[in-house]
This record gives structure tokens, sequence and C-alpha cells, in this order.
């Protein structure tokens, strides 16, 4: 009996890894290189090529996370950290920040629920939920999100890389991973 359950246990592990290779994007079907729409240039992605649709990102309403995944953090945001101190200053300058350019569709509480974000598809972030989730912690996931925004995701985030300054950015950033609008939970900021 016990070797029943094992060998099924196995068969279906098995099957399972099976269905996975078969159902995965071939390099040389799927993956092609995605125009930037800002520069006009082919933009090698994360050491690859950007999926021919940005919106087949994968399952759900936040295609980064899926693509992150897959291939990582692209160059040149991967190895970034936030230079800017850990103090009660740099988050009310993020949290003014995230009010004038993130609330309107995140949401003052980060909720994903803002109302110029009611009807886009996919929804803003629930930065609620990012907020639990280890890339919250990782700076360059967050500034790379906030800089490029969300075009090449086929997301309606714009990229802020424009028009905010890189310490605006990195403030905002640290604003979300001190898990916004909780005062209260600033406590690893002196």
């Amino acid at each position: 009996m016990k070797f029943l359950k094992i060998a099924a246990i196995s068969a279906l592990s098995l099957a399972l890894s099976a269905i996975a290779i078969a159902q995965a994007p071939q390099a040389d079907q799927s993956m092609q290189l995605a125009q930037s729409p800002d520069q006009g240039q082919v933009h090698p992605v994360l050491g690859q090529a950007w999926p021919e649709e940005p919106k087949w990102l994968g399952p759900g309403p936040m295609p980064r996370h899926y693509l992150i995944s897959r291939w990582g953090i692209p160059e040149p945001y991967a190895s970034m950290t936030n230079p800017l101190p850990k103090r009660h200053e740099t988050l009310e300058r993020g949290a003014a920040i995230y009010a004038q350019h993130c609330a309107s569709c995140h949401g003052e509480q980060g909720a994903g629920d803002g109302e110029a974000g009611r009807d886009l598809s996919p929804p803003p972030g629930n930065l609620v939920w990012l907020s639990d989730v280890p890339e919250k912690q990782w700076d360059a996931y967050m500034y790379w999100t906030t800089a490029e925004g969300g075009t090449l995701l086929g997301t309606a985030m714009p990229a802020y890389k424009d028009s905010l300054s890189n310490d605006e950015i990195w403030a905002v950033t640290a604003y979300i991973q001190a898990n916004l609008p909780f005062v209260s939970q600033w406590r690893f900021f002196d």
C-alpha cells in the first residue's frame, strides 16, 4: 500500500513537470524584442527578450511579479540600493510624493483601490499585499517598478524616471517599504 502511494505521487509529480515544461514558452517561438515607446529602440530585457505581447506576462493582476520570477530585475536596476538615510524625514517626503503621484490609482491605504485606477486592466498593484512579500524589501525591485512604470508590461502605471528625481523615487520606495501609511510601523527608522 505504501509503495502504491509513493508510486502515485511520483507519477503525478512527473506528469505535472512534463506539463510545465511543455507549456513553457520557447525562446524562438514566443520571445521577441519589444520596442521602447519612448526611444523607439529595441530593448533586450533581463538578459533575454520581452515577450511578444507584454500583456501575456502570466496570470493575475500583477504581471511584474511573474516577470521577475522568471527573469529577474533588468540592469541597471538589479544591484541598486536605497542611498537615503532611514529617517522619519525620508518617510514624510515619501508620503507626500505617494499622495501626489500614487494614491489616485493605488489608493490612500495602498490597496490598489484608488478612484483613478478602478477601471484599469490589470488593476493597480495592491501595495498592502506587496508590503507582506519579500519583493517589497528589495530596493532594486521597488526602484525599477517606480522608475519604469508599466508601459513595457502592458499596464497603465506611468514611468516616473523622467518626472521624479532619483531621491524622490527612493523616498517613495522607503515609504512603501515601511508598510505605508502606518506611521506606527516606521520603527526601523530613527
